[in-house]
């Protein structure tokens, strides 16, 4: 593949340690856009640090990332142009309003906040009818919601999403997965990893996190075929 196709974002020399732990190592990955893309893996492997390092919200030393032959780690603004991100734990501030909240994040000028909600991609969410609200007084299934909206509001082509449907209940789970692949049908690159098999529904590419490097795999395994290809011990990959 060439780092010119624009189609295809191009990961490279990801190393991360914690302590003696070396969860990735000097790993790479291709990631084509206008794909649903799941990273899996156990618990510890590194899949949640590759997605921090991805939305650029934990630096990695010599890691690359090429779009059309643009390092987006070293232009910044194309980077924050391009991708949006979910943390698992919500970046909200309890104290303020849900208008509030998204102000923090929202790049252009505050009376351009209503049409910037009004785009199709952060209407379906709902939050314009919570924006007078405290962020305290939100269920968890508003409060994803609204973690969701802050990283739309700018528009972004690619959506980074860490344990989208952790700790909701089931209807929300099924809102929060009828959302994605709306995103997604409209263009949208979508990221994620998950615990939720539910969450595979949705995806086109599924990729495993294993001994600190990153391999493509069926996207259709499921159940004890998928939990044995996490762990290794199994020939599906």
């Amino acid at each position: 593949m060439s780092d010119t196709n624009d189609n295809i974002i191009h990961i490279s020399g990801v190393d991360h340690s914690y302590r003696k732990n070396h969860v990735l190592k000097d790993l790479s990955i291709d990631l084509p856009l206008g794909e649903s893309i799941a990273v899996l893996g156990a618990n510890g492997s590194g899949k949640s640090t590759l997605l921090s390092i991805l939305s650029g919200t934990r630096q990695c030393k010599g890691a690359k990332m090429v779009l059309n032959g643009s390092d987006l780690f070293k232009d910044k603004a194309a980077h924050r142009k391009l991708i949006g991100y979910v943390p698992q734990n919500d970046p909200l501030l309890d104290e303020l309003s849900v208008r509030d909240n998204l102000l923090l994040w929202y790049k252009g000028p505050a009376k351009e906040l209503d049409a910037a909600l009004s785009v199709p991609a952060v209407e379906m969410l709902g939050v314009r009818d919570m924006l007078k609200m405290r962020v305290r007084s939100l269920s968890g299934g508003m409060r994803k919601k609204v973690s969701i909206a802050t990283a739309l509001i700018n528009n972004p082509q690619v959506l980074i999403l860490d344990e989208p449907a952790a700790a909701l209940d089931l209807s929300v789970k099924a809102q929060i997965r009828e959302y994605l692949e709306a995103f997604h049908s409209a263009g949208g690159t979508l990221i994620l990893t998950t615990h939720d098999e539910e969450d595979l529904s949705i995806i086109t590419l599924l990729y495993l996190i294993k001994g600190g490097s990153a391999n493509r795999c069926e996207r259709v395994l499921r159940g004890d075929e998928l939990l044995h290809a996490i762990r290794g011990d199994s020939d599906a990959l």
